[in-house]
């Protein structure tokens, strides 16, 4: 089996004024592998995304307090995000296209998380403490897969790590999609594994992501975004800060289970009389 990459693929290093700055000749979306006299094309952006499920799943098993039944919560979350991230996609777009928005996928995930929590019978919060890290590191694994594939770009830039995309011209713009994934990962690594109250570590993942979100999308190229209300704002930036807000308004209101004061019915002898 011979491997080869995409037949673009190469990095190079700007000889001008801009020499410092990371130039991309090629991205590489895709591997190519030729077994026999059948070359085979595998997404870069897909198998980021399905690594970042993979990966999630593992995290989401790891911070259960009952992993065997988290399983089936990070099946479900993981179907009804990539659904949400694809419908929503396609209404903004349009099309039968393939393409995902990370805001959908969110929104369909949390939903999942917490509908599946109470029809199993069992306590929301403590399914959320144990999803929402994982869908950090699997966005954050996304967000590589976004960069390679070229999508999700930022505008443009004088910084000497600003990148050439090459389909989008000569001019070095942020690697937006490597400061989501390094926000994502530097977040999950600030998350304790377990809180004392039940849904404060989803609740923290919450507000960070969606104020670091916010401003990202600051950076974000105005046509690889969606806008909102005559450009003052975009919809995933809108739908961030309503995240972090609404993980606020419910943190402000978890409290710990205090334990009672009051000393245990006593029984009497006669139970009859």
């Amino acid at each position: 089996m011979l491997f080869r990459p995409a037949p673009s693929a190469s990095w190079v290093h700007g000889t001008d004024r801009a020499a410092r700055r990371l130039l991309l000749a090629g991205m590489f979306p895709a591997l190519r592998f030729v077994v026999g006299a059948t070359q085979i094309v595998l997404s870069l952006h897909g198998l980021a995304i399905i690594v970042g499920v993979a990966a999630g799943a593992l995290l989401a098993v790891r911070r259960a307090r009952d992993p065997g039944a988290v399983l089936g919560v990070v099946a479900v979350v993981a179907i009804a995000a990539l659904a949400g991230a694809h419908a929503l996609f396609v209404l903004l777009r349009g099309g039968p296209t393939g393409g995902l928005a990370s805001t959908g996928g969110i929104a369909a995930g949390l939903g999942a998380a917490w509908l599946v929590a109470r029809l199993g019978r069992r306590p929301a919060a403590e399914v959320l403490d144990a999803v929402v890290p994982a869908g950090l590191l699997a966005l954050a694994i996304g967000r590589v897969g976004c960069f390679l594939a070229g999508c999700c770009y930022g505008g443009p830039t004088a910084l000497p790590w600003g990148v050439v995309f090459p389909d989008l011209g000569p001019v070095a713009r942020h690697p937006l999609q490597l400061y989501s994934a390094a926000a994502d990962f530097g977040l999950l690594a600030m998350l304790p594994v377990r809180a004392a109250v039940p849904g404060a570590v989803a609740c923290r993942a919450c507000i960070g992501f969606g104020v670091v979100r916010a401003a990202l999308e600051c950076l974000r190229d105005p046509a690889a975004t969606e806008p909102l209300l005559d450009g003052v704002t975009t919809l995933p930036q809108a739908a961030a800060l309503l995240l972090a807000v609404s993980a606020a308004l419910v943190c402000m209101r978890l409290r710990p289970h205090a334990p009672s004061i009051m000393p245990p019915a006593r029984r009497t002898a006669a139970h009859g009389g």
